[in-house]
């Protein structure tokens, strides 16, 4: 009896151990105290978070090596909302840009091998060889980007340059303020946030000062990105940007208009336009709100003032929600001086500077110009383009496939038969066709084809996992270890992938951005 009580007093003790560890841990970790940037993360329900190493899952349990625990702790995943691998940044990066999307919104990156009436399949780095189901396939895009690759990121800290418009003049509004006091003072308050976190693949901001990164952007570019934010959207995005401004003439009769405008000229986010041209340089910058976008172009006279003005266009609505996410794309065309703007894969608008392209840089700058909202910005790829403003997304139809070439120009409709030997089958109305598969930038298969989610499926216990630089699978887990998981998928059957080309396991996802918003990894 006294042997048994030991025993239940020993193992109590090390249970409050542990709990304490744990507590303590969630404590630090939400202070942001003590913590290796290049941990595991775990983020709960509650807003806890707890950094350490994922050792694996199963049966409703995730195991967890924590520097403060003796043990391993076993932590129930419905009380956890995502786990970060490495600091949101994969061990290893996929390297074939082309993928399989699927009609649920997964996208499964690799080669594809074969196709056939009934399956496809596809040579993945993680998974090995996969067969899919057709009915499950919404679009093949053999060569996605339809162009040489300028930029693609961002994938680690530091990649961008946080921008600090020139400062205004120094000004005392009370002649009695005694600076040094104002220093003390300043000196004694908490160091301010930084204006922008890189965090898990994506920039967060924390206030109004730009960041920017060189592209590399050519003379016809398309940039893509994925746009969130909190509260109401008001954004500005300069692109094609030289980041430098002409030198002011030095004329003593022009100093003191000079300083004029430089007081109301700096802000970026302020609302005085020519500080876009200040910050910026020669540029255009994309102004985008919750219920329509305009453009700036940038420019200066000859004695180095700002010149802006803005581009006019027909209509360039948009209906986006109060919070929210977006994907966007951008596409320039320097020697037309045209540029067309997409929202989540429609047209929004194009406008045509017929004063000749300003554009002479290769930036492209974010920043927010509500003092209460907040950005993220991630998923940014520029690549080169073929002048087309049309997709194969814009074509897509309920009965017929729809093909379009990466030279841009040419796009046809009919019915996809086969892969075979490097070379797509097409049928068309008039003619079957054979098409090299680097020759084709996306396939979308008719809608008509594709089947629906199954209830039984959606209502199982599943986790995504969120591959880098692209990728994202929806799984019934089944056993995991720290570099493998095996899950059931409902196109891709049982599998085991490799865990080290993940960034992010989400156990609680939902159309929300709030459910995703974190940049604490």
């Amino acid at each position: 009896m006294r042997s048994s009580h030991l025993t239940e007093c020993g193992s109590l003790l090390r249970v409050t151990t542990v709990a304490l560890a744990l507590g303590l841990t969630l404590s630090s970790s939400l202070r942001g105290q003590n913590s290796d940037q290049h941990e595991d993360l775990l983020r709960f329900r509650n807003g806890d978070s707890l950094h350490g190493a994922f050792l694996g899952l199963g049966d409703g349990e995730l195991r967890w090596r924590h520097s403060e625990a003796v043990e391993p702790i076993t932590l129930r995943t419905d009380k956890i909302r995502r786990l970060s691998f490495h600091g949101g940044r994969a061990r290893k990066n996929l390297r074939s840009p082309s993928f399989v999307q699927l009609s649920d919104g997964d996208r499964i990156p690799g080669t594809l091998v074969s196709l056939g009436p009934e399956r496809l399949e596809i040579d993945t780095e993680f998974a090995g060889r996969v067969s899919i189901p057709r009915e499950f396939v919404s679009q093949i895009a053999p060569a996605p980007h339809g162009g040489h690759v300028q930029y693609i990121g961002p994938f680690s800290d530091g990649e961008w340059n946080i921008i600090t418009p020139p400062e205004l003049p120094a000004t005392t509004d009370n002649p009695e303020e005694n600076p040094e006091e104002n220093k003390e003072e300043a000196e004694e308050q908490d160091p301010p946030e930084a204006p922008w976190v890189f965090s898990g693949g994506a920039y967060y901001s924390n206030g109004q000062l730009p960041i920017a990164v060189d592209t590399h952007a050519g003379d016809r570019s398309r940039i893509r990105f994925t746009l969130a934010w909190r509260n109401r959207l008001n954004t500005a995005i300069a692109f094609h940007a030289t980041m430098e401004r002409p030198d002011q003439a030095n004329e003593e009769g022009d100093e003191k208009e000079n300083d004029e405008e430089r007081k109301q000229a700096p802000n970026a986010g302020s609302k005085f336009k020519e500080g876009f041209a200040y910050t910026y340089g020669h540029s255009y910058v994309l102004t985008i709100y919750s219920n329509y976008a305009q453009i700036y172009r940038c420019d200066f006279t000859e004695d180095g003032n700002a010149d802006i003005d803005r581009l006019s266009n027909s209509s360039a609505n948009l209906r986006l929600d109060e919070a929210g996410q977006a994907e966007f794309e951008i596409r320039c065309d320097r020697p037309a001086g045209t540029i067309a703007l997409f929202a989540n894969g429609r047209f929004v608008s194009q406008w045509t500077d017929r004063q000749g392209y300003v554009g002479s840089g290769s930036h492209l700058a974010f920043a927010s110009q509500n003092s209460s909202a907040r950005l993220r910005i991630s998923n940014v790829l520029v690549t080169g383009w073929n002048g087309m403003m049309d997709s194969a997304q814009s074509m897509e139809t309920e009965d017929r496939d729809v093909v379009l070439l990466t030279n841009g120009t040419d796009r046809f409709s009919g019915k996809l038969e086969s892969l075979q030997d490097g070379q797509f089958l097409i049928k068309g109305t008039y003619a079957e066709m054979k098409v090299p598969a680097d020759e084709i930038q996306e396939i979308r298969l008719a809608s008509s084809n594709q089947t629906e989610e199954d209830e039984e499926w959606a209502s199982r216990q599943r986790l995504r996992l969120l591959l880098k630089p692209h990728g994202r699978l929806t799984l019934s887990p089944i056993k995991a270890n720290a570099d493998t998981l095996r899950g059931r998928h409902p196109a891709l059957g049982e599998i085991n992938l490799n865990l080290r080309y993940a960034g992010l396991m989400e156990f609680s996802f939902g159309s929300s951005i709030l459910d995703s918003w974190d940049d604490d990894y």
